[in-house]
């Protein structure tokens, strides 16, 4: 299952009343993609109308009203270094790994969306329960959160329980590592 689709259905079994976009918000949904290698942060940033301009200056530099490679990278960049994302309270450095913009005139309408994703390689997970963490501290004044966990790609890793503050800009991921053993008769064992 593609990291789009995966967004997409966590965040439909979510209430109606948490998908409501408002206008005068900046909507940053976060998706946390873990697996025994790597974990993923997949965030779709949806400005609200009457935010979209503001949103639409911090990223379009020159103010020629086209979001250039350069800018989405640099606003891509800006976006990491106000998240804090730990393992077991270990910091963790994230990379962006992709980056997509709606243009600003879609942006302006409140559904233009911007993805962002950002990829990790922790080290290698010890067999047990884990913390993983993510702050995120991008424009509070004027935007609203979610963090979710996405279902894990291998059956080694699985979520125990999420908690999040009150506005969700604040998320932990409880899960479990366990390798998967070999099976017995293919290891010549009954």
């Amino acid at each position: 299952m593609s990291f789009r689709l995966m967004f997409l259905v966590a965040f439909l079994v979510l209430p109606s009343t948490v998908l409501a976009h408002r206008d005068d918000r900046y909507l940053q949904a976060t998706l946390v993609a873990i697996d025994p290698s790597n974990v993923r942060l997949e965030i779709n940033l949806t400005p609200g109308v009457a935010v979209a301009e503001q949103v639409i200056k911090i990223i379009d530099l020159n103010g020629d009203g086209v979001i250039s490679k350069s800018e989405a990278a640099a606003y891509a960049e800006s976006l990491k270094r106000e998240l804090t994302v730990r393992l077991d309270g270990r910091p963790v450095v994230l990379k962006v790994t992709a980056s997509e913009f709606a243009e600003p005139n879609e942006l302006r309408t409140g559904s233009g969306i911007i993805q962002i994703e950002f990829s990790a390689t922790p080290g290698p997970l010890t067999v047990g329960t884990h913390r993983f963490t993510v702050d995120n501290r991008h424009l509070p004044k004027i935007s609203v959160y979610l963090i979710n966990a996405a279902r894990p790609k291998s059956n080694s890793v699985q979520i125990v329980k999420q908690k999040r503050n009150d506005i969700q800009s604040v998320g932990e991921i409880e899960f479990t590592f366990h390798p998967l053993q070999r099976n017995a008769a293919a290891s010549g064992g009954r």
